[in-house]
C-alpha cells in the first residue's frame, strides 16, 4: 500500500510542478477541466448517479455551470461563495463528528439536486480558484506552493497517524483519522511555511500572515478531506474509484485539494493579493 502511494507520488509530483510552472494558464485550466471532469465521474458513482443518461445530463451541466461562471461569475463572488461552501462544510463536520448522522441528514445527502449541486459547487470552484491563481502575478509560485503545503500535510497527517494516532477525529465520518494527525499535518505546514518564507515564496506577506495563512489553509484541507468522506460514508463507499495505485480514485487524491486551493485563494483575495 506504502510502496503504490509513494510511486503514485513520485509520478504525478513532478507533472503537476513542471505543468504549473511552464505551461500557459489556458493550458493549465485544460488540464484542470480534464481532472474536474473524472473526479465528477468518481462523485457521480459514489452519489449513484450511473446511468449513461444520468450522467451525460451530469457532465453537460457541469460543462455550463462551469462555462457561465467563467465568463459572468465576479471573482469576489466566487470567493464568497467558496467562504460559504466551506464554513457550512466546517460546521457540518464538527457537529457530526462523533454522532450518529441523523436520518434527515440522509435524506439530504440522498436527495437528487442537493448531491448534485454540492458536486458541481465544490467542482467549479476549485477549477475556476486554480486558473485565478495561475494567471495572477505571483500566481504560479502560489499555486505550487498551496499544492505542495497540502500534499506535506497530508503526508505530514498520514504519518503522525499512523505512529502516534488513538484519538479519533471524526469518529462516525472517518474513523481512522486521529488527533495526533492532525498536529502533524499542520507542524509539518508550519516548517513548510517558514522554509518557503526564507526563501522568498511569500511574496508580500509577513512572517505572521503567511504562517497564518498556511495553517488555515491546511485546516481547511482536512475538512475537505472529511467532507468527502462523510460522502462515501453515507453511500456506503470506501474508495472513489481505483485509478491512482495506493491512493484510490482521482477524488481520493484531490479532496483536501478541492477545500484548500479555493480556501488559500480566498486568504490571498481578502490579503490583497490576488
Amino acid at each position: 500500500m506504502f510502496k503504490h502511494r509513494l510511486i503514485t507520488a513520485l509520478i504525478l509530483m513532478p507533472l503537476v510542478v513542471l505543468s504549473i510552472s511552464n505551461l500557459s494558464t489556458k493550458i493549465v485550466g485544460c488540464l484542470s477541466v480534464g481532472v474536474m471532469v473524472i473526479a465528477a465521474w468518481e462523485w457521480f458513482s459514489i452519489i449513484k448517479i450511473r446511468s449513461i443518461k444520468q450522467r451525460s445530463i451530469g457532465f453537460m451541466l457541469l460543462i455550463m455551470f462551469g462555462v457561465f461562471a467563467w465568463l459572468y461569475l465576479n471573482p469576489n463572488d466566487l470567493l464568497l461563495l467558496v467562504i460559504i461552501l466551506w464554513g457550512v462544510a466546517t460546521l457540518s463536520i464538527i457537529s457530526y463528528a462523533h454522532i450518529v448522522l441523523p436520518a434527515s441528514i440522509f435524506t439530504l445527502f440522498h436527495n437528487r439536486y442537493f448531491r448534485f449541486f454540492i458536486a458541481v459547487i465544490v467542482l467549479i470552484s476549485f477549477w475556476l480558484s486554480i486558473v485565478l491563481l495561475h494567471q495572477s502575478s505571483l500566481g504560479r509560485q502560489y499555486l505550487l506552493y498551496v499544492i505542495t503545503t497540502i500534499w506535506l500535510a497530508d503526508s505530514g497527517g498520514y504519518f503522525a497517524g499512523k505512529c502516534w494516532g488513538n484519538r479519533c477525529l471524526a469518529r462516525v465520518i472517518s474513523p481512522n483519522k486521529s488527533l495526533e494527525g492532525v498536529y502533524g499535518a499542520l507542524v509539518l505546514g508550519l516548517i513548510w511555511a517558514f522554509l518557503s518564507y526564507m526563501f522568498g515564496v511569500n511574496g508580500i506577506f509577513n512572517l505572521f500572515t503567511w504562517i497564518a495563512l498556511t495553517l488555515l489553509t491546511v485546516i481547511l484541507s482536512i475538512v475537505g478531506d472529511l467532507f468527502e468522506s462523510l460522502f462515501k460514508r453515507i453511500y456506503r463507499v470506501r474508495d472513489s474509484g481505483n485509478l491512482l495505485p495506493g491512493h484510490g480514485g482521482i477524488l481520493d487524491r484531490i479532496d483536501s485539494l478541492l477545500a484548500g486551493i479555493p480556501v488559500f485563494a480566498v486568504g490571498l483575495s481578502v490579503l490583497g493579493a490576488l
